[in-house]
């Protein structure tokens, strides 16, 4: 070992300072907030059962191998190239893993010190995309950090729990619906807020709100794009509307409403996704009532939209437990030629529909329970992280089925692909492998997730 390596920098260093790239919601300079100011007090503890002997053993060799290693970094296979990657954030011990999307193997998993359960994941990760910047939803904001070194570049400052954030196409926007969920109370008057937020790293005004519109009580959930980024598309939960607006301006140009829900109850529309071709828009209903002990059970379903006149969205099939629906979907992802979608339904699977004749195809078996997912940089492959089985499925497009398994860290939630490797740092992976063993670093804090699995949430 050479005398003279560059030592890692610890998470106490690399997070040490995030003044300068800290912004309220107005655009004004704000202190971090701390995980300990967000965390959830009715959070799970993924190690209150134990701790597996084969996590034990795998973590304890990872240590080991590394602790001589402890005072220098490695290069952890950064370069120039593009390295077609996939980015999982582990909820369970707050760790992030790292995946080769083309060989399916893990490549590592470092402490990242907080997570994510649905990051900004549809536009600017694909493999020509040069966009190296990981937007975490937390609860109360948005963190960014920087793909290569791991760290924090800004944090956006919402003021509200839920946060779904998505890149514009070019990776120069992004956008924020903040405020919503199923759980909302029916009636309030809290006013919600959807985000843009200048991406672009070369920008004076990087990680800034750049304009805001302010919603009323509606509970504006989850944010997807046109492939243009001209138009985006959200869903206001709370007032039973599909939402467009243009990006620039940036302003509401038409709501739409969402139709009549299946049985007793309301639609609720609370996530979507558009096709990477824009002529697509799915909508994941809850179809029950508001609330978090709702007053009619939620069943869910899952509508199929035209978006190809943006401004005038029309449902063209609704998919139902009549049709073969085995669970309340939470979100989904369109493949690429726009002849598949996948639904990721917690407790059952990823279920398919085929969208040429718009009928439910099958569910998939992933080995447990996930709440989202996502295509790697080639759009070939669909990367599920599965929290109750600590791996990441991979589905094959073209086959529609799964095709290899991989483990990660404890309770993975959100994935995320990109082209830029982190660079090695021996002192995050020994914290990784000890917060595996449930040894834990610094504040917990949350990130939103909508269901029972997402330990940080």
């Amino acid at each position: 070992m050479s005398d003279h390596c560059d030592c890692g920098t610890t998470e106490s260093a690399r997070h040490a300072s995030t003044d300068e790239s800290t912004r309220a919601a107005d655009g004004s300079a704000a202190r971090p907030a701390k995980g300990s100011e967000l965390a959830n007090a009715d959070r799970r503890n993924p190690f209150a059962d134990g701790i597996d002997r084969r996590r034990l053993l795998q973590a304890s060799g990872t240590v080991g191998a590394t602790t001589a290693l402890a005072g220098c970094s490695g290069d952890g296979g950064g370069g120039d190239e593009p390295a077609p990657t996939m980015f999982v954030f582990n909820n369970g011990d707050r760790t992030l893993s790292v995946i080769d999307t083309e060989s399916d193997e893990l490549l590592t998993s470092t402490f990242l010190g907080t997570t994510a359960s649905f990051p900004a994941n549809q536009y600017s990760t694909g493999i020509d995309d040069e966009h190296d910047v990981l937007w975490l939803n937390v609860s109360g904001g948005v963190r960014a950090f920087d793909q290569r070194t791991l760290e924090e570049l800004a944090y956006v400052e919402t003021g509200y729990g839920p946060n779904y954030p998505n890149v514009t196409p070019a990776g120069d926007h992004l956008l924020i619906a903040s405020g919503g969920t199923t759980g909302m109370e029916p009636e309030g008057d809290q006013s919600h807020a959807i985000f843009r937020v200048d991406a672009d790293r070369d920008s004076d005004t990087f990680g800034e709100v750049t304009a805001r519109i302010d919603t009323d009580y509606v509970g504006p959930c989850d944010m997807t794009l046109g492939p243009n980024g001209d138009y985006a598309f959200a869903v206001d939960v709370a007032d039973e509307a599909i939402r467009v607006l243009s990006v620039d301006p940036f302003e509401t140009v038409s709501r739409v409403d969402a139709g009549e829900p299946v049985t007793e109850g309301n639609v609720l529309p609370f996530m979507c996704t558009a096709s990477f071709d824009g002529e697509l828009l799915l909508v994941e209903n809850g179809e029950g009532t508001l609330g978090g002990d709702p007053e009619v059970p939620r069943q869910g379903s899952e509508s199929v939209w035209d978006i190809s006149d943006p401004e005038n969205p029309e449902e063209i099939a609704k998919i139902t437990r009549d049709d073969g629906l085995p669970g309340a979907p939470i979100t989904s992802e369109v493949a690429p030629d726009n002849t598949a979608a996948y639904l990721f339904i917690p407790g059952e699977g990823v279920g398919v529909i085929d969208l040429e004749a718009n009928e439910y195809e099958t569910t998939l078996d992933v080995g447990g329970s996930s709440i989202a997912g996502a295509w790697g940089p080639n759009r070939e492959k669909l990367y599920v992280p599965v929290q109750d089985a600590n791996h990441v499925a991979v589905i094959d497009h073209a086959s529609r089925e799964v095709v290899a398994t991989v483990g990660v860290g404890e309770a993975p939630t959100g994935a995320v692909g990109g082209t830029v490797r982190p660079e090695g740092d021996a002192v995050s992976s020994i914290q990784a492998s000890l917060a595996s063993l449930g040894i834990t670093f610094g504040d917990m804090e949350a990130s939103w997730c909508m269901d029972d699995h997402c330990y940080c949430g």
